[in-house]
């Protein structure tokens, strides 16, 4: 990506993460999208589709800086994966209005849900793929291994949906504590 299109592409980012913030990103238009990143409607489709699918690739995107920082051939994998989860939950709260709304924490269609899920099973494959988790022994290995991904993304996601939704104040230490019950014994995190 040049430095034009980087430029075009922070401002979109800023903008539907301001605009998300204050009401249903299906409410959001390419128009007022476009407007508020400064670029105009012809350029916004160069870099996506829909408002929608631009606010999942852009925290996305954040959520990737995050992995990538921790879990590319960490040390201490436990630790690796304890401090990825504290900045995944302060990931989202920094976004907490647009979580709120996207997990359908308000009532509302929740589009964010299969988003995080999704990001968080390619996260628990490459960590399998790595060698950096080892599973436990069964009679059926491949449909074990095909199925940890998804188990661990969905509870996650569940687990933060209610973390999220739990009252003020609300920490990391509360969210880890309740987290490290629910997964499995084999499961590393410190």
């Amino acid at each position: 990506m040049d430095a034009r299109q980087l430029r075009t592409r922070t401002a979109l980012s800023h903008a539907i993460l301001g605009l998300a913030a204050t009401r249903p990103v299906t409410d959001i238009t390419v128009s007022e999208l476009a407007s508020e990143a400064g670029i105009n409607r012809s350029t916004f489709y160069e870099h996506s589709d829909s408002p929608a699918a631009l606010l999942r690739s852009t925290l996305r995107d954040e959520l990737d800086e995050i992995r990538d920082r921790y879990l590319i051939d960490p040390s201490d994998i436990g630790e690796a994966i304890t401090v990825t989860t504290r900045d995944v939950l302060t990931h989202v709260e920094s976004h907490e209005a647009i979580y709120t709304r996207g997990l359908g924490l308000d009532d509302n269609a929740g589009e964010l849900h299969s988003m995080l899920s999704a990001q968080f099973a390619q996260t628990v494959r490459q960590l399998l793929t790595h060698g950096d988790i080892a599973l436990p022994e069964t009679d059926n290995p491949e449909l074990l291994r095909n199925s940890v991904p998804r188990y661990i993304a969905d509870g996650t996601v569940g687990a933060i949906e209610s973390w999220l939704s739990s009252p003020a104040p609300r920490t990391h230490e509360q969210f880890l504590a309740t987290y490290r019950v629910l997964l499995p014994e084999w499961w590393p995190i410190s």
